[in-house]
């Protein structure tokens, strides 16, 4: 993919990420009216995940010159100002310190991103702590709530499948060794799984993408499109 295209497929997610993120800050809470304080960490979360993303999958940061680099920590530091409640926390350094060893060690040193079912699990777990176990600490505590790891679980075995021809011969993937075929059921099944356990009804919208993905080609990244409209279920309901 074009490092232009890149740039729009990244901003998307992190759009994406806000929306889902801020719709998880309403999921907590007991009140009818959203939490205004809230948004700016739904903004930092969302804008470091679509930074990292791009940095990992267009290794733009390994060339960049030092002014870019700085650059890079301007959402780092939104996110750490956001979140200031939770910094004496140890928990909170040791688990973004883990993450940083994680990202660190995607394709260097172990490439845990060579191991089919670890990288999955890895990159649902991630998702985990950024979205839900982090503000659990800064007092959204109902976020603390596993079946969210499906979610996460399915969209990290989706991008696999929209990436099987691209790794074939050079890498192991769950979805490469299930098949795609069996890979799009078992995501199916598991937002469907998720979707039941929060007793959502996107039953109709799993029918709907199981007929969609027969029928039709999907672009790449449109299952990422689920986080914004969670996001905005949530927000609305």
């Amino acid at each position: 993919m074009p490092l232009k295209n890149n740039y729009w497929y990244h901003l998307l997610l992190a759009l994406y990420v806000i929306s889902y993120s801020a719709g998880l800050y309403q999921w907590n809470s007991v009140l009818p009216a959203f939490d205004h304080e809230n948004f700016p960490k739904a903004l930092g979360q969302g804008i470091l995940i679509g930074i990292v993303y791009f940095g990992l999958q267009t290794k733009h940061f390994q060339n960049a010159n030092w002014l870019h680099r700085i650059l890079f920590l301007v959402p780092v530091s939104l996110y750490l100002q956001v979140y200031q409640d939770v910094l004496p926390f140890l928990w909170f350094w040791s688990l973004l310190m883990l993450q940083v060893i994680l990202v660190l060690t995607y394709e260097w040193g172990i490439s845990w991103r060579r191991i089919p079912i670890l990288k999955n699990i890895l990159i649902a777990a991630m998702w985990f702590v950024q979205l839900n176990l982090i503000p659990a600490f800064a007092g959204a505590t109902n976020l603390l709530y596993l079946p969210f790891f499906i979610l996460y679980l399915a969209l990290s075995i989706q991008v696999d499948i929209e990436d099987i021809e691209e790794d074939t011969g050079k890498i192991k993937t769950l979805a490469g060794l299930l098949g795609k075929e069996t890979a799009s059921y078992a995501v199916i099944f598991l937002l469907t799984f998720f979707a039941f356990l929060l007793g959502l009804p996107w039953v109709w919208i799993m029918l709907a993408l199981i007929v969609v993905y027969r029928e039709f080609r999907l672009p790449k990244g449109s299952y990422d499109v689920l986080l914004f409209l969670l996001g905005l279920f949530f927000l609305l309901r």
